[in-house]
C-alpha cells in the first residue's frame, strides 16, 4: 500500500526553493532512507510528511487521502505519524517521565503507561537509566531515550532527522538495530536521513537521494558507497559496510581510486547459479528477507551484510521455488557491475 504520495510538490521561502518533487511514491512497512548534503531538503521533506510544514505547492496523499492543510484535519494525522528531530531535547526530570510523556498527554492511564514505557525503555536498552534524570545523558542516550519516546506512541510512521549524527560508534549501532526491529517487529514504516550513504544501504529497502531539494537518480536498488582498501593482482580489494569485503576486477574501478560508487544490475545477478565457478565476478551468500512482485519480475531483497536487490524473471523464480529466509548464492557477473570515482568528503 502507498504510504505517501507527492506530486509537484515544492517548498519556497521568499524567492529560494529549498524543495521540488515532482513525483514521489513511499510504500508502507519498509525503511527508506534520505541521502544528502547539508541544505540537500531533507530537514523540509521530513517536517511536510510529518503534517508540521506544508508545502507551497503541490498534493500529498497520505494512506491513499489528500492532506487538507487545515488543523483540525491534520491533527490525527500528527498522531500517527512522529518525527524525531536530530537534536532531541529532554524535559525536566526522570527518563521515564520523558519517555511517558506523550502517552499523558493522550490520556492513557497511569498503570498502562508505566508498562508500555517499561517495554520502551527495554527495547532500546536504557531500562536501567529509568529513574536518572533525563537532562544527565550523554548524546547517544540522549537519543536512545528519544527513541524509546517515539516508540511508546507506536506511530505508524517514525521519521527520524539524523538520528546516528554526533554519537559515538556504538551507540550509531544500537539505534540502527533498534530502527531495524521496530520495522521488524512492529512493522513500523520507518523514512531516516543520514549523509552516509553506506549507512542507509545497510538498513533501507529503499534510499532515496536529494541534492539541492530534487530526487537524483544516482541512488537506487543497488548503488552503493565502497572503499578500495587494498590493491592485489586479482583486483581491487574493496569493503563494504563493516564487513563485507570482495574484490574488484582492476579494469572496473579507476586508477588510484580510495572511494567509489558501485552499481550491480539487480536484472543481472544470477540467484543459486548453476555454474558459478565458470564465471568472473562477486560471490556472494545471503538470506531471502523480501519477496514481492514488480510486473513480470520477483523482487528479492537479500542480506548479504546489505541488502541486496535481485530481479527475476517469474518463470524462472518458479524454477527455483525459493521462499523468505531462504539461504542463497548470488553470483554478481562483472558484466552486472559498473563503478565510478565519487569525492572521499562526500
Amino acid at each position: 500500500m502507498a504510504l505517501y504520495k507527492l506530486a509537484g510538490v515544492q517548498r519556497s521561502h521568499g524567492t529560494s526553493t529549498v524543495l521540488d518533487i515532482d513525483h514521489l511514491t513511499i510504500q508502507a512497512g519498509l525503511i527508506y532512507t534520505l541521502i544528502g548534503p547539508n541544505g540537500a531538503g531533507k530537514t523540509t521533506l521530513l517536517k511536510i510528511l510529518a503534517f508540521l510544514d506544508r508545502p507551497s505547492t503541490g498534493r500529498l496523499l497520505f494512506a491513499d487521502r489528500e492532506v487538507m492543510w487545515q488543523e483540525g484535519h491534520l491533527l490525527p494525522l500528527r498522531r500517527r505519524v512522529v518525527l524525531l528531530d536530530q537534536y532531541p531535547i529532554m524535559f525536566s526530570g526522570s527518563v521515564a517521565k520523558n519517555v511517558e510523556y506523550g502517552l499523558q498527554v493522550r490520556g492513557v492511564a497511569k498503570p498502562e503507561r508505566s508498562r508500555r514505557t517499561a517495554e520502551a525503555l527495554a527495547m532500546v536498552g536504557m531500562e536501567d537509566f529509568a529513574g536518572q534524570q533525563a537532562k544527565s545523558l550523554s548524546g547517544g542516550e540522549n537519543k536512545r531515550v528519544a527513541l524509546a519516546r517515539a516508540l511508546v506512541l507506536r506511530p505508524e510512521v517514525l521519521l527520524c532527522d539524523e538520528p546516528t549524527a554526533n554519537v559515538d560508534s556504538e551507540n550509531q549501532e544500537i539505534i540502527l538495530r533498534i530502527l531495524a526491529e521496530m520495522n521488524r517487529s512492529l512493522e513500523t514504516s520507518i523514512i531516516f536521513s543520514t549523509h552516509y550513504l553506506s549507512q542507509g544501504q545497510r538498513l533501507a529497502h529503499h534510499s532515496l537521494m536529494l541534492q539541492q531539494g530534487r530526487l537524483s537518480v544516482t541512488v537506487g536498488d543497488n548503488t552503493f558507497r565502497v572503499s578500495v582498501i587494498e590493491q592485489k593482482p586479482a583486483g581491487m580489494v574493496c569493503r563494504l559496510g563493516e564487513q563485507l569485503l570482495f574484490t574488484l576486477p582492476a579494469t572496473l574501478v579507476p586508477a588510484s581510486v580510495a572511494v567509489c560508487k558501485l552499481h550491480l544490475n539487480p536484472e543481472r545477478i544470477l540467484l543459486n547459479p548453476r555454474f558459478c565457478a565458470e564465471e568472473e565476478g562477486i560471490q556472494l551468500q545471503g538470506e531471502v528477507v523480501k519477496l514481492a512482485r514488480q510486473g513480470e519480475q520477483v523482487r528479492l531483497v537479500i542480506d548479504v551484510g546489505v541488502r541486496l536487490v535481485v530481479l527475476q524473471a517469474m518463470a524462472r523464480y518458479r524454477e527455483e521455488t525459493v521462499r523468505l529466509g531462504d539461504r542463497v548464492n548470488l553470483l554478481v557477473p562483472v558484466a552486472a557491475m559498473t563503478c565510478e570515482s565519487i569525492d572521499p568528503q562526500s
